[in-house]
């Protein structure tokens, strides 16, 4: 079941983002986040952007949301996208799912280009999004240094609506469709 995300998601949550941040560099944080910090930027995003929660068995697995590709007005039509699975739940197709529902949901606030930021050497994260049909626009190396190690970063693009002279309003929140 893919829902929106809850107030009691988020301890959960955050022990998963942690657990990323000191054991992987599928995030390039590096020092861990405060209950605060997390709770302080999924109430920045969710005004905003959809965050959806992937729950298997009454349980969750994994989360996605958009979130702005830049603060600029002119970009407000392209959004970033960011996924994290529960670190047991790896490998099990989830990541796709809840990809996929977060592509209907940008179209629903019409939102017409998706981009996404990919640690090099995270070969889930780049055949998943190859096989979404988002193609590698850019690969910048050695822009960050965590665990010892230089390490580069790829921008994954994805068009979902057509690029028209008069786009319309992109819907930010439910309450904007009324």
């Amino acid at each position: 079941m893919i829902r929106a995300v809850r107030d009691t998601d988020i301890p959960v949550f955050l022990d998963w983002y942690n657990y990323y941040i000191q054991n992987t560099t599928v995030t390039f944080e590096e020092a861990m986040l405060s209950d605060h910090a997390f709770l302080s930027r999924a109430e920045r995003i969710i005004k905003q952007y959809p965050w959806l929660v992937l729950e298997v068995d009454g349980k969750p697995v994994g989360y996605a949301y958009l979130d702005r590709f830049n603060v600029r007005n002119a970009y407000r039509y392209t959004a970033d996208v960011t996924v994290y699975l529960d670190p047991n739940q790896t490998g099990k197709g989830y990541g796709r799912i809840l990809m996929e529902a977060l592509e209907e949901e940008a179209k629903r606030r019409n939102i017409h280009k998706l981009v996404s930021l990919v640690t090099e050497g995270n070969l889930p994260s780049e055949k998943l999004h190859e096989f979404l049909g988002y193609r590698k626009a850019v690969c910048l190396e050695h822009v960050g240094y965590k665990f010892g190690r230089w390490l580069g970063v790829s921008w994954y693009e994805k068009d979902l609506l057509p690029f028209e002279e008069n786009p319309g309003k992109v819907f930010e929140t439910e309450g904007d469709r009324q």
